[in-house]
């Protein structure tokens, strides 16, 4: 009995319908795929391990468990067959990826010809992700209609965000927000209108948002979505956490301050600085933060524009004070300059969710946080609805 259940796992023995109920074995068929091209699965959460194969004769067979139906990639990957024939040839090389559900079960994965398939990195179309069909998950089937549905709005997504990242136009910017938010609406009406929860759970990560760019009405709009389902699922699990969690980081939290030092050694409590005339905007960088530096021009030319409504300071995370000193000196920027204390350094995270620089952190005249985020462009944006 037990060395049944061996050759049951062994790739190329199993028969598709020969799956144990809390297994899935996927059947996939790819002509042009190079014989030992590997195969991996790989889950997007945790409870199921990764799996592995090769094709051989244009077909591979993967074996897994899953505990419940989970978002998935299938990579395929020839360089390790490549390199050991010693063929040359970038022509020769194939790095092919597809998203799917998967699900306990027999699924059958089908497309014309593996160049059909998304390529991996940098090259990725989702609109490639029509170019196969997978068969025996009721999820993906609910997952694929949603993509089908806003493939070109993501395509256009991904485009105007490469455009962005190459050139930093401000009309990228512009017009990269408004199709995201129009997928964005696109999932609050997907989630409403069907009850797939592992689909609905999967969609419901682009609802997230950072701390302190949303406030409490949507917190609990995008809560509600999910009142009527059972706590049944670690996924279900995991997502009300996460939401009870950015409790802490809605709009309108009061501001605690921190203890700082000025470049005259004094001790400073940011808190101090709270204005009723005037808002307060705080900029955490770091002498050997790149992107921090690259932003000081953008954020001059923000001074000069709102400087007279709002009170502007950076607050340095370096741990040296003589790196701080000469980056402060090199950049010669015209508002206040100081050096978080180490105390304050520990308790960003806790206090403002601050894991990365540079953040701005923007505080109204009633010392309550209106908002947090590390693009200037989102600054600026902020700072023009202000009225100042």
């Amino acid at each position: 009995m037990k060395l049944a259940y061996l050759l049951l796992l062994l790739p190329g023995v199993v028969a598709c319908n020969r799956v144990p109920a809390d297994h899935f074995i996927l059947c996939g068929t790819v002509p042009g795929a190079m014989d030992s091209t590997e195969v991996k699965l790989r889950f997007d959460g945790p409870g199921a391990e990764p799996v592995k194969g090769y094709v051989v004769g244009g077909r591979f067979e993967l074996i897994g468990s899953v505990p419940e139906p989970m978002a998935a990639t299938l990579s395929m990957n020839n360089a390790g067959i490549i390199e050991r024939r010693g063929m040359k040839g970038k022509e020769a090389a194939k790095y092919n990826q597809a998203h799917f559900f998967v699900e306990n079960g027999d699924l059958t994965f089908v497309t014309p010809h593996i160049d059909s398939l998304p390529q991996s990195f940098w090259q990725y179309d989702i609109r490639r992700e029509n170019n196969y069909r997978l068969k025996g998950s009721p999820s993906h089937e609910s997952f694929d209609r949603f993509r089908r549905q806003t493939m070109d709005l993501q395509a256009e997504i991904r485009r105007l965000e490469k455009e962005y990242m190459e050139h930093g136009r401000p009309d990228d910017r512009q017009a990269l927000q408004l199709r995201e938010d129009e997928l964005t609406k696109q999932i609050w009406a997907y989630i409403a209108s069907q009850r797939n929860l592992a689909v609905n759970l999967y969609l419901a990560r682009e609802l997230e948002r950072d701390p302190f760019t949303y406030d409490q009405a949507y917190l609990d709009q995008v809560t509600a979505l999910f009142a009527g389902y059972a706590d049944t699922t670690a996924a279900l699990r995991s997502f009300r956490e996460t939401w009870a969690d950015a409790a802490d980081y809605v709009q309108g939290k009061n501001f605690d301050g921190g203890k700082v030092c000025t470049p005259a050694g004094d001790t400073l409590d940011l808190k101090a600085l709270i204005s009723p005339h005037r808002y307060l905007l705080i900029d955490f960088w770091a002498s050997w933060c790149t992107p921090c530096r690259a932003s000081f021009p953008h954020l001059c030319k923000m001074f000069d524009a709102y400087g007279s409504g709002v009170e502007f300071i950076s607050v340095s995370l370096d741990k040296k004070d003589k790196d701080w000193r000469k980056a402060m000196d090199e950049e010669k920027l015209r508002w206040p300059q100081c050096c978080a204390t180490p105390a304050l350094r520990k308790a960003l995270g806790p206090l403002y969710a601050i894991r990365g620089i540079p953040t701005f952190l923007l505080v109204g005249p009633n010392g309550k946080i209106v908002f947090s985020g590390h693009s200037g462009d989102e600054l600026e944006r902020q700072l023009g609805q202000l009225g100042l």
